[in-house]
């Protein structure tokens, strides 16, 4: 595990500027001789575009479909849009996408989720193979999201209580969502950028105390080793294949449930297969914009990561060293 002990201004400058939102890609404080020998673990990309949300509220689906397909093919490390995604599915899969709406005023875009279920259509998957899903499907509904359980095209449900039998891993000792663990073959994280009052951030890790039956038992202690721990079971270690962050909006302050005045349109994605990496770059980008107004970064001190993306990094679900993240910032028109 690494712990990241860098200064706060390094950190800020390897992740996110608060003002342009770039990510910076060099590896400060490391030889280009060290760099080169060290071979990136991780990749992940942060697309933007001021135009996904040019009237500041509505996202353009085209838009999002474009930054999709410049994310993954780095994430992939091909040239080829389709090369990628035919990487995430098949065919023949029945593909699970985890969405968030506990907070209505700031869930998952219905409009990013639709362009991700357009790219795994493409691949030949029936739109009723495919199924978006959060707890309850009053969330869902709360979120823009139109709940439909039969028919041709994409279901979109909750739990809805119909857990699986109890597990005991590591800490966590209660059930998963059948649709993870009888339903599905793939698993698609699709979290929203957010601080927490009590982890620091939730992003792709902390999403999953929506596909357990009950995450109250495992907020002690700053969630941590707990968000590690659940990640860490095989049903969502094994069948995660890709991590699309909806960074259209996020909040700075106030998480997870925020008023208005801490929500800022970040107008981006944060894309990647490693949900640890993912977790270390999003929170770079909401400690770069806390830094803009004044509040102290989301790991209790300068260049700290929250201590469940170290526990999880411990655990080998990922990289939280930025020298082993391979990083794509791009912005496009």
């Amino acid at each position: 595990m690494t712990d990241n002990r860098i200064t706060r201004r390094e950190f800020v400058q390897r992740t996110a500027v608060a003002g342009a939102g770039l990510i910076g890609a060099g590896l400060l404080g490391t030889s280009p001789e060290a760099a080169a020998q060290q071979a990136p673990v991780s990749r992940v990309s942060v697309i933007r575009s001021e135009s996904v949300m040019a009237n500041g509220s509505s996202t353009d689906g085209q838009k999002v479909l474009e930054m999709l397909d410049v994310a993954v093919r780095h994430v992939f490390n091909t040239d080829s849009a389709e090369q990628a995604w035919a990487q995430v599915a098949a065919a023949d899969d029945v593909v699970a996408i985890k969405v968030n709406c506990i907070c209505a005023l700031l869930a998952t875009s219905v409009v990013v989720v639709q362009a991700v279920t357009t790219r795994l259509t493409d691949l030949g998957i029936p739109a009723n193979n495919i199924i978006v899903f959060d707890r309850t499907s009053g969330e869902l509904r709360k979120a823009g999201f139109p709940v439909q359980t039969e028919g041709d095209g994409v279901r979109i449900y909750g739990t809805d209580g119909d857990y699986d039998d109890p597990i005991n891993h590591r800490s966590f000792h209660h059930r998963l969502t059948k649709i993870l663990t009888q339903k599905a073959s793939v698993l698609i994280n699709m979290p929203v950028l957010k601080n927490h009052g009590g982890t620091g951030i939730t992003l792709a890790m902390k999403n999953h105390y929506g596909t357990i039956d009950n995450p109250g038992p495992y907020h002690g202690n700053n969630c941590d080793p707990h968000i590690a721990d659940i990640n860490d079971i095989p049903a969502i270690k094994n069948k995660t294949r890709l991590i699309v962050a909806d960074a259209t909006r996020g909040c700075w302050d106030g998480g997870p449930g925020p008023g208005a005045g801490t929500i800022w349109a970040y107008k981006g994605i944060i894309v990647s297969t490693d949900s640890v990496a993912c977790d270390t770059i999003g929170t770079g980008i909401i400690d770069a914009k806390r830094q803009e107004k004044g509040r102290p970064p989301l790991g209790g001190g300068p260049g700290k990561l929250p201590k469940h993306i170290n526990t999880a990094a411990g655990y080998g679900l990922g990289t939280n060293d930025l020298a082993n993240i391979s990083l794509l910032q791009q912005t496009l028109a």
